[in-house]
């Protein structure tokens, strides 16, 4: 296993907080799936858990502070000599899951970009709704909003502005946009950024 978190691998070296770990939880079921090892420091050094209480804390997380809630497996494993929890979270069908947030009654849903879960906006949500669709396609309008993205980031209220279209209509656009892959996503201070996908 890779000893860096990226993607769709986190290190805890344990779990101090149920409705923290649930943001990871949700966030890697509303991506590509992740996995969690527990009793491993950040750097990737090994310091072991106690596997019963790690599992305990994450399966209540599950259950209390995600919903829908997220499906996930954990298995035992030694790696350097020492026991490490590691939890794997597949790629949910029913997105977008949601995490109540820490001391509150509200609940939100997270994506994960890089090492680090963001929360979800208007789009990201749209887009993950528009999975559970038939056939959904693109049409004019999102191909030209697509034109004037340019190169460099935009936020859809800035898009909103310099096409004159009200900004609903332009986040719709955008949800369908990266749904089919054609842009993508990138969280910032303010918020997210959107441009046109890699080739």
């Amino acid at each position: 296993m890779q000893r860096e978190e990226s993607g769709t691998l986190e290190f805890k070296l344990r779990i101090d907080s149920q409705q923290k770990i649930a943001k990871t939880l949700v966030a890697f079921a509303n991506g590509e799936g992740g996995r969690i090892a527990i009793g491993v420091r950040d750097n990737g050094s090994v310091a072991g858990c106690n596997v019963e209480e790690e599992f305990h804390m994450i399966e209540g997380a599950a259950q209390r502070f995600t919903r829908p809630e997220v499906p996930c497996t954990a298995q035992q494993e030694r790696w350097d000599g020492k026991l490490v929890l590691v939890v794997t979270v597949p790629p949910s069908v029913v997105r977008p899951h949601e995490a109540q947030i820490e001391g509150t009654e509200h609940w939100l849903a997270f994506v994960r970009r890089g090492a680090a879960n963001f929360k979800a906006n208007r789009v990201l949500l749209e887009a993950m709704s528009l999975r559970s669709q038939e056939a959904v396609q693109a049409n004019e309008f999102q191909l030209d909003l697509l034109k004037l993205l340019g190169q460099s980031p935009i936020s859809a209220s800035a898009l909103a502005r310099a096409s004159k279209l009200p900004i609903r209509e332009v986040e719709d656009g955008l949800a369908v946009l990266l749904h089919w892959g054609l842009i993508q996503a990138s969280p910032v201070e303010q918020g997210w950024r959107y441009l046109p996908a890699c080739e």
